[in-house]
């Protein structure tokens, strides 16, 4: 069948399985594809990706935490990554002097912000 007609059998299976592995630096939300060797990571509000990463990130990326995801592009499914492996490894590996659940949403914005930008550099 051509490739545009719906999967079917087989080739339904291969598509449906398609797994792409990285490594994820939460620190930073950086990810790196080390079959393609390929770098990932945000600037400036939007995604980047390239053979080198830059020197500004460099010094985080260390002790990634391997990823298992469904997209050649790792930040399509940040929000999974991020609520999965990002937040909970910051609050378990940094070290804010604060009470360990600090994320909690007791700044009394009542909803507005979330309080993302409270530990930003």
């Amino acid at each position: 069948p051509p490739p545009w007609a719906p999967a079917h059998g087989r080739r339904a299976k291969e598509v449906a399985v398609r797994e792409y592995r990285y490594l994820y630096y939460p620190a930073r939300q950086v990810y790196y594809e080390p079959q393609q060797n390929v770098w990932f990571w945000m600037n400036g509000g939007n995604w980047q990706f390239g053979v080198n990463l830059p020197a500004q990130y460099q010094g985080y990326v260390s002790s990634g935490v391997p990823v298992v995801l469904h997209s050649p592009r790792p930040y399509v499914e940040h929000v999974y990554v991020e609520q999965n492996y990002g937040r909970p490894w910051r609050e378990k590996h940094e070290k804010h002097g604060k009470h360990k659940h600090h994320d909690h949403d007791d700044d009394h914005d009542h909803g507005h912000g979330h309080g993302h930008d409270r530990h930003r550099d």
